[in-house]
């Protein structure tokens, strides 16, 4: 599948992911993971390797672990160093006191408004 209609798909694969997220509770990386699935059978790729006129044409699974070992190389370890200070300001308390001033700063009216827009 080419052209238009793989765009098609691909948006359709998009509005299926937000949806499953947001509205029917499915964890994240189950909905990433599925509908990359789904999008690569809709797309024509095969399961698993195939050597189709003489060339290589990967499969669904090394597709998905090149993209998945791509985006670690590259912001890998910002996620890792996110998560130890997130969690180092948890152990200590400092992410309370942080809460705290931000609702000093900012007010508690504020957050709550801009909390029920959110949520």
């Amino acid at each position: 599948m080419t052209g238009l209609p793989l765009i098609l798909v691909f948006v359709l694969a998009i509005v299926l992911m937000i949806v499953a997220i947001s509205k029917w509770k499915l964890h994240p990386f189950i909905a990433i993971m599925s509908i990359s699935l789904l999008l690569g059978l809709v797309a024509g790729i095969p399961i698993t390797d195939r050597m189709v006129d003489g060339k290589k044409v990967s499969g669904i699974a090394n597709i998905i672990g090149a993209g998945f070992s791509g985006t670690f190389s590259s912001i890998g370890i910002v996620i890792i160093l996110g998560a130890l200070i997130g969690s180092i300001l948890e152990a200590t308390g400092a992410a309370l006191k942080l809460a705290d001033i931000v609702i000093k700063l900012v007010g508690k009216k504020t957050l709550l408004r801009l909390s029920s827009r959110l949520f």
